[in-house]
């Protein structure tokens, strides 16, 4: 005879008597743990939700949307962000992005991070801002310029600055070390303002000192040895290998990475799905051409060695064919066009311009590596860009990731998971990047067939397609292709305010 255990009764459907103010229905809730995306209702009280599964039939709700046919998702967080959140949003919001971290490559939003987080909140926001304390910035309060050996006074007042930073709500600092004056630090100052970070429990965000193919791994062993010292989390922004290419040339990135792990310490980086850079002019001149020296002095008494700087540095980066400009005369235009528009050699052209003669995109980074990047468990997502950017990843990242789970690279359960849960782990966001009981409703909606990046070079603002309603602490920000209410606020590290 069979002994057959009895069933286990289900759960009665969610219900109360109160009046919940908005209830999602019949969604493919993908709630960012990674686990398998499943059918399910959401309630939402005020800026929190209240339960994720079966609702009653019956439940009052302020608002029904039905999510029908559509994926619920907790809303993106844009790791490495130059977003203005002062300005026009719609770039986020159509991308699904309802938080973004700001102070990135060594620069602070301001020099006062309170006063700064203080002003986030009194505009408004449509979207969260949480922030990075800059070292470029820190520097620059204490009028450092490019010197180093700084002494154990120097080194200590830097400290100071941004253990405030950190106590007024930064959730960490951001290194910009391949731009000057971040450029002139070494080992002791880098141990000295991270010493806060750890202490704090807060993340080292670094562009790295160079990503370029033959001194990636160098860079970021400086950055590992500088948050092993200080015991805080390490994170490369953009992670990217210039010119390296293939799936193997990015595993031996990530086979670093988890070499530290495995001693210990905490590693992640962002990137962005694009194989194109953009940034500055600088990037392709030698230091004595560069700020704080006098650039034409410079450029007068050293022409025919810049000269041969330049070329070799474009040569090398895939040559002037790779290079579009992004801003100024020659903007939408290749450095191989203007060269032969004006029939000359592109180096001169260059030599004309300056190291602040505009910003460019440069096509210098592989797909397969990029790719590689973006499957990795403890890889998450940032832009990088702006709303006003001249190049498309600003207002087409995480409608450009879609392709990735379209194509099998990257499941739609662990993209949630990468893109909101990941990231919020890593800043230390309270309840943020999950759909679950009791966290922010920052929830996004979208038809999974309909999802685009119109976004180009040659029309680098075009709006994401394909989101339906995005909410941002409860309240709909984006519906049907247009912005709505503003529910967003300013974050802060430890709970200085509750977020």
């Amino acid at each position: 005879m069979v002994t057959m255990s009895a069933a286990v009764p289900e759960a009665p459907p969610f219900r109360t008597d109160e009046r919940v103010d908005i209830l999602i229905r019949n969604g493919n809730v993908c709630d960012g743990s990674g686990k398998a995306c499943r059918q399910a209702d959401l309630a939402i009280g005020g800026d929190r939700i209240l339960h994720v599964g079966p609702i009653d039939a019956q439940q009052s709700a302020g608002r029904v949307l039905d999510a029908k046919g559509l994926v619920v998702a907790p809303g993106y967080i844009d790791a490495h962000a130059h977003s203005d959140p002062f300005g026009n949003v719609d770039h986020l919001l159509a991308m699904g992005v309802t938080t973004i971290v700001v102070g990135q490559d060594g620069n602070s939003p301001d020099e006062r991070i309170k006063a700064y987080l203080d002003r986030v909140d009194a505009s408004r926001p449509r979207v969260n801002v949480a922030t990075l304390v800059g070292h470029a910035t820190v520097r620059s309060q204490e009028n450092l310029g490019m010197k180093t050996d700084l002494d154990g006074e120097a080194l200590g007042r830097m400290n100071a600055r941004v253990d405030k930073a950190l106590a007024e709500g930064a959730f960490g600092l951001s290194t910009g070390l391949e731009y000057d004056p971040g450029s002139a630090a070494g080992p002791a100052e880098l141990a000295a303002i991270a010493e806060p970070v750890g202490r704090r429990g807060g993340v080292v965000m670094s562009h790295l000192r160079s990503e370029d193919d033959d001194k990636v791994e160098a860079a970021i062993e400086e950055l590992l040895t500088q948050c092993e010292s200080a015991k805080a989390r390490a994170h490369v922004a953009h992670v990217k290998v210039v010119l390296g290419k293939g799936r193997d040339r990015a595993q031996k990135v990530l086979d670093q990475f988890q070499r530290a792990r495995d001693r210990g310490l905490a590693v992640t980086a962002d990137v962005y799905p694009y194989t194109s850079s953009y940034t500055t002019l600088a990037i392709l001149f030698p230091p004595y051409a560069r700020p704080p020296n006098n650039y034409r002095a410079a450029a007068s008494k050293n022409r025919t060695a810049l000269l041969t700087d330049l070329q070799k540095r474009v040569v090398a980066r895939n040559g002037p064919a790779a290079m579009t400009f992004g801003t100024g005369a020659f903007a939408g235009k290749t450095l191989a066009q203007v060269s032969e528009e004006q029939r000359r050699a592109f180096e001169e052209i260059l030599v004309d311009l300056g190291p602040s003669g505009g910003s460019a995109s440069y096509k210098v980074m592989d797909d397969a590596v990029v790719r590689a990047f973006a499957k990795d468990p403890f890889v998450m997502f940032g832009t990088d860009g702006s709303g006003g950017s001249a190049h498309p990843r600003g207002a087409g990242t995480f409608a450009a990731l879609i392709a990735y789970v379209r194509s099998d690279d990257l499941p739609l359960a662990e993209l949630a998971r990468k893109a909101s849960a990941l990231p919020a782990e890593t800043l230390g966001f309270a309840k943020r990047g999950k759909l679950e009981v009791g966290a922010a409703a920052d929830v996004i909606l979208f038809d999974l067939k309909e999802v685009s990046s119109p976004a180009t070079f040659e029309k680098p603002h075009e709006l994401a397609r394909g989101m339906r309603y995005v909410l941002v602490n409860g309240v709909i920000a984006w519906a049907d292709g247009k912005p709505d209410g503003r529910g967003g606020k300013a974050l802060r590290l430890g709970g200085v305010r509750s977020d």
